[in-house]
């Protein structure tokens, strides 16, 4: 054969083995990618009730938590973990992680101040007020998940209630109010206890665990209550009557005393905002004929 012939032959199958090697090189590069996608997608969801700007900023932090995380003193630890457990974050949100992103906001916005030009005790003041926004935000995500919780409990109590005196168990119970109900912090809370029913904790341990999760002065009588009729042998349906009276009483006692706070509440805007406009309209008339009688 000639050398032509050789180069005919050589030359397809060179680029076939080519082709071979790079789609091998191709499935070895997904079959290591797998396991990295799949903690992705994991990582989404977890952090998917977070809001955007701690999706975008926890990236960034890993560094930095690896570092900052194991000199962070126990005392702080354990109260940021409080205050993200009020909050509902303690598990998609470890407190370093949350303390490295609320150092960074401040820190990101003094640098851009700074190649903007801002200069001075207003660079500071405006560094401060960022620094204090993710503990702002982290108090209000606290406040109104115990508002919803505190709103929403007389009616998982009644539900709780109405299955228990129909004969039911405490599971069933659970499993009857969880199913007849939309999606909230109380339904995913008894999701929880149904959960470590399941998984073989006794019904005081799984109670103690979901005031613990919840941390609302409401909800610490309902827990001991229901731990010491369990232990007592007494009656859950009878206990969880008496206390969803209670909390409707409280229920009302709040929406009355939250009436009565609402004209002290609007006496600084009435001040501050609405009489003046209003003097100003009535005064404004009388202004322009004493200067023209003048």
């Amino acid at each position: 054969m000639s050398t032509a012939d050789w180069l005919a032959l050589g030359v397809p199958l060179t680029a076939m083995l080519a082709m071979a090697a790079l789609l091998a090189w191709m499935a070895s590069v997904v079959r290591q990618a797998r396991p990295v996608a799949r903690s992705m997608r994991r990582s989404l969801r977890r952090t998917r009730s977070l809001p955007l700007w701690l999706r975008v900023l926890l990236p960034w932090s890993v560094p930095l938590v690896r570092v900052a995380g194991p000199r962070m003193p126990l005392a702080a630890r354990q109260g940021v973990q409080w205050m993200l457990r009020r909050a509902g974050l303690d598990e998609d949100l470890l407190p370093q992680q949350f303390v490295v992103v609320a150092a960074m906001l401040p820190a990101g916005a003094a640098a851009l101040l700074a190649i903007a030009g801002l200069r001075g005790a207003l660079l500071v003041l405006v560094v401060l007020l960022v620094a204090a926004l993710p503990w702002l935000w982290l108090r209000d995500a606290g406040r109104q998940r115990s508002d919803e919780i505190v709103r929403d409990l007389p009616l998982y109590v009644d539900m709780l209630t109405l299955a228990l005196e129909a004969g039911g168990a405490l599971s069933v119970a659970l499993r009857v109010a969880t199913e007849r109900s939309p999606d909230s912090v109380l339904r995913r809370a008894f999701q929880r206890v149904q959960g470590d029913l399941r998984a073989g904790r006794t019904r005081a341990e799984a109670l103690r665990a979901l005031g613990d999760r919840l941390d609302v002065p409401s909800v610490t009588p309902l827990i001991a209550a229901l731990i010491q009729a369990d232990a007592s042998g007494g009656s859950l349906a009878a206990v969880l009557r008496a206390q969803s009276e209670q909390r409707l009483n409280e229920r009302f006692s709040r929406a009355e005393k939250l009436a009565m706070e609402a004209p002290v509440k609007m006496l600084a805007p009435l001040v501050l905002c609405i009489f003046p406009c209003t003097f100003l309209v009535l005064g404004f008339p009388i202004l322009i004929r004493f200067l023209a009688s003048s």
